[in-house]
């Protein structure tokens, strides 16, 4: 029951945030604010329910492993608001220390086995934003 709780909570901040997805400037243009794009965040709501099952998570462990994704996902979409003021190259290496911190998190809680899987597939869903925002 823990499970559905936490992944309708991951549904509703991915809702939420698509909402908000496009600011209003003074001009009244409209400007993406999001490093994922929806079809990342379905990727990703989908790939945490696939994920964890293959990766044989239950009880604890795996509402901490998506309390770590669904914490710096949330951190890592807000890198690029208008009100955080930074430059392209400061949410580049901001994106990138969040990453990096996930992967320690994450790494603390799997074993070697689950930690490949979670790489393999978190690497893939990072290409597309990668890819996206022309970084290499």
């Amino acid at each position: 029951m823990k499970f559905l709780s936490l992944f309708f909570i991951f549904a509703s901040v991915s809702l939420a945030s698509s909402d908000f997805m496009y600011a209003q400037t003074p001009e009244g243009k409209q400007e993406p604010e999001n490093l994922f794009i929806s079809k990342e965040k379905d990727s990703m709501q989908i790939w945490f329910y696939n994920r964890a099952t293959a990766m044989g998570l239950k009880g604890e462990d795996r509402e901490e492993y998506y309390n770590i994704i669904l914490y710096h996902t949330f951190k890592m979409t807000r890198l690029e608001k208008k009100d955080k003021g930074y430059t392209p190259e400061e949410v580049r290496s901001k994106f990138d220390a969040l990453v990096q911190k996930q992967h320690a998190e994450i790494k603390a809680i799997l074993d070697e086995k689950q930690y490949a899987v979670y790489l393999d597939t978190y690497d893939k869903i990072l290409k597309g934003v990668y890819e996206r925002k022309g970084w290499k």
